[in-house]
């Protein structure tokens, strides 16, 4: 009996890391903690302020990336998790330190005697600070992401919108009219949410793209990005091209002209 509870408890570990490997960035991850009960909206908010203070300084960096460790163990998601996906960033960082480094008004530095101009050594730790930047808000989205389902914040945003509209009512009688038809159609929010809602839907689809080219053994690298790039950008354009006559088929987005008549 102990020997089947052992096996038992090993698989399920081994279907938790397999599970954690081939989860999808941005991807949300079920659970109830205590970062999955808090409401969405202050959850953006923290989001925001992680990012702000990324790119404020190097102290605002360290104190970002402290704030987003105590939200992972909050929210039980391995930091490294977080990051999944953000090879593009890589680059971008390696392009942000060359043209900090490399710059026209640089100093230049001395190498075994020889004077090589155009270098900032000054840009080079510049460089240094601000690519570690580009992590800390993907990873804060990341988070928000994988506590966070798409309807919570769809109706976060709409408590908002539904604030603004009531303290700046419209004028005149259609006005009042065609404000009581939309009291309970927050289009601002909804079209916030699905914006949103594409991001990990991307990453999902590349996921996907990149499971197909493995099982036909495609050489990863430069070559598979742009081969990948247009067919998942193709699939993205169908999907919404889908959600807009979606929308339409439930009268969201049709023209008003039928019922002012």
């Amino acid at each position: 009996m102990a020997g089947k509870i052992k096996r038992g408890a090993l698989k399920h570990g081994a279907l938790k890391r397999v599970a954690l490997k081939r989860a999808t960035p941005f991807g949300y991850r079920q659970g109830r903690t205590p970062l999955h009960r808090m409401p969405a909206g202050l959850k953006l908010i923290f989001v925001i302020i992680i990012s702000t203070f990324a790119f404020a300084s190097v102290y605002g960096l360290c104190v970002s990336a402290l704030l987003l460790l105590i939200a992972c163990v909050f929210g039980r998601i391995p930091p490294h998790v977080l990051l999944k996906g953000s090879k593009p960033l890589v680059i971008l960082s390696l392009c942000v330190i060359i043209l900090k480094t490399v710059n026209p008004q640089g100093e230049g530095v001395v190498v075994s005697g020889l004077r090589v101009p155009y270098i900032s050594v000054k840009g080079f730790f510049e460089g240094l600070i601000a690519a570690p930047s580009l992590f800390v808000p993907f990873a804060a989205a990341a988070l928000l992401f994988g506590v966070t389902t798409m309807r919570e914040l769809r109706l976060s945003f709409a408590s908002v919108e539904k604030g603004i509209t009531c303290k700046f009512p419209r004028k005149g009688a259609k006005a009042q009219r065609t404000q009581r038809e939309e009291d309970h159609i927050p289009f601002l929010s909804l079209g916030l949410s699905l914006m949103l809602g594409f991001i990990p839907r991307f990453f999902e689809m590349w996921d996907d793209a990149n499971i197909a080219c493995d099982s036909r053994s495609c050489k990863r690298g430069l070559r598979r990005i742009f081969l990948l790039l247009p067919l998942v950008t193709e699939r993205m354009m169908e999907a919404s091209s889908d959600t807009a006559l979606a929308l339409e088929a439930r009268g969201w987005g049709a023209s008003d002209t039928g019922r002012d008549k």
